[in-house]
């Protein structure tokens, strides 16, 4: 999936980009910390048109509203600039499957809040809910945020069958594919069965000299694609 942190899309220190690869798409995540000047906001909304498709948007966005909270009977002069954000990366706020408030307060005079907000791209059926979960945050006064991501069941190989080029076994493995060529009978090809047996013959003088002269090598980061 070989995710990648994109500071050349967005080079700020309160906005993570992150692209991932599902097959030939590239996906991004945005992870966002905004300040009481709502900074990380100022600089989303110029440049949303960079940024590809997007299938999750989350963090402290730091702005209490009754759409979230309802604690809160008002709504934030910086919530309709954030839903114009998120609109606009064809995104929707969704809610926690356990609501619930997502900054403790550190005294007793401030109420817990909800500040920590997800976004994700509903016509992605892989992203698809969220929950809180306040029993692991430890010292932190803000609660973690699990996205449960469904991945489809598919078996990918992790090895695979390889000869090493200017080796002693790719000679070997070239010495034995001539000799089985040149041991096929063609003297008769007659017809459409007699090219189909020739063709099967040869099919399996490659896979036995194949398996016999090549070696099991592990997939890694570095593996060649071809």
């Amino acid at each position: 999936m070989r995710f990648s942190l994109r500071k050349d899309i967005i080079n700020h220190r309160d906005i993570n980009i992150i692209n991932f690869h599902n097959g030939q798409d590239i996906n991004f995540i945005i992870n966002v910390y905004s300040d009481s000047n709502q900074t990380a906001l100022q600089v989303l909304r110029n440049n949303t048109r960079n940024i590809g498709t997007t299938v999750v948007m989350t963090g402290d966005f730091n702005i209490r509203d009754s759409d979230w909270d309802p604690n809160i009977q008002y709504h934030s002069i910086h919530m309709e600039d954030l839903m114009t954000i998120a609109d606009s990366l064809d995104l929707e706020l969704t809610m926690s499957i356990n609501p619930g408030p997502t900054r403790f307060a550190d005294n007793h005079h401030d109420t817990n809040s909800v500040l920590d907000l997800v976004f994700m791209n509903l016509n992605n059926s892989g992203f698809n809910k969220h929950t809180l979960n306040p029993d692991i945050r430890l010292p932190s006064d803000h609660v973690p945020l699990f996205i449960e991501i469904g991945i489809k069941e598919e078996n990918v190989d992790v090895t695979f069958k390889a000869i090493k080029k200017d080796s002693k076994e790719e000679e070997a493995f070239i010495r034995d594919i001539l000799k089985g060529i040149r041991n096929i009978d063609t003297s008769e090809l007659k017809n459409r069965s007699d090219i189909q047996r020739c063709t099967t013959d040869f099919a399996t003088i490659f896979n036995d000299v194949w398996s016999t002269h090549s070696t099991t090598k592990r997939i890694t980061k570095h593996s060649k694609e071809w």
